[in-house]
């Protein structure tokens, strides 16, 4: 190989050494998004333990009652803050999950043309033009695909049980005779927040494992492609990557489904992620 091919061949596995960065990155914001979706699923598991416990606060006497009383308090002021943080990362974080993994999978095809032509490619300008649509992808996605208003609902939702959980903690602390009430209320809002965060979460988590999935296995090929290593050159299929998605995830014709029907407060977060650049 003379001294210019040996230059064309590096400057187009530099390309795809680029590209495969920028899915890594993108495939980083995915596995971000699903670590803060399992710990909302934490925090609802946790929910349901302390709503019994909550609950379990009209069988004690009042002495016991008030010796229980502050820590109990200062958990349920814990809980809460912790529930409306990662209702805010969430908010402010998330991008649909089923749609950036299809998305992101529709390029398949241009990385087994890739495959095919690369060696007789004339030079990296020809790798780069291939790849434009996927570069305009990469760095479109975040604010294209971010969460949708109906999804924000349930984030805002969340967030909106979670100050109401609080402000049942500050009546509960307060004492007097309606204390057996608000330890009531108190379970019972627990318990909805559970299985509200419960359905909100694990929709997002298995939306961003798609994505994941999606993302990372075209960023191998895109590696082992730079790296000289065999890719297959068969694309999925539209209806493999159909079948794929489908397996979770909204119906045709759905972004993202509100599950549980909402009442009472209002507490927006919501914010825009930033681009992914490669």
């Amino acid at each position: 190989m003379n001294e210019n091919a040996s230059s064309d061949v590096k400057a187009k596995r530099q390309i795809l050494i680029g590209l495969s960065g920028g899915l890594s990155a993108l495939a980083d914001r995915m596995r971000s998004q699903h670590a803060i979706a399992t710990k909302i699923t934490t925090l609802a598991a946790r929910a349901e333990a302390i709503a019994q416990r909550s609950w379990d606060l009209n069988k004690l006497n009042s002495q016991d009652l008030q010796r229980t009383m502050d820590g109990f308090v200062g958990e349920i002021k814990t809980f809460a803050k912790q529930a409306i943080d990662a209702a805010v990362r969430a908010g402010s974080e998330a991008l649909l999950g089923k749609e950036v993994a299809e998305a992101i999978a529709a390029h398949s095809a241009e990385i087994a043309r890739l495959t095919r032509e690369i060696d007789s490619l004339p030079d990296a300008a020809a790798v780069r033009a291939i790849l434009q649509p996927l570069s305009v992808t990469l760095n479109t996605l975040p604010a294209r695909l971010k969460a949708n208003t109906a999804m924000l609902k349930d984030v805002d939702a969340i967030g909106a049980l979670a100050t109401g959980l609080a402000e049942r903690g500050d009546a509960l602390a307060a004492g007097g005779t309606a204390g057996n009430r608000v330890a009531v209320e108190l379970s019972r809002d627990l318990r909805q927040f559970a299985e509200e965060a419960t359905t909100f979460s694990l929709k997002m988590a298995s939306e961003a494992a798609l994505a994941v999935k999606a993302i990372s296995d075209m960023a191998q090929r895109t590696l082992g492609l730079s790296q000289g290593n065999p890719v297959s050159d068969q694309a999925p299929s539209a209806t493999d990557r159909l079948m794929t998605l489908a397996r979770t995830g909204p119906q045709a014709g759905q972004v993202w489904a509100t599950s549980v029907s909402r009442t009472s407060r209002s507490s927006p977060v919501q914010g825009t992620p930033p681009g992914v650049k490669w």
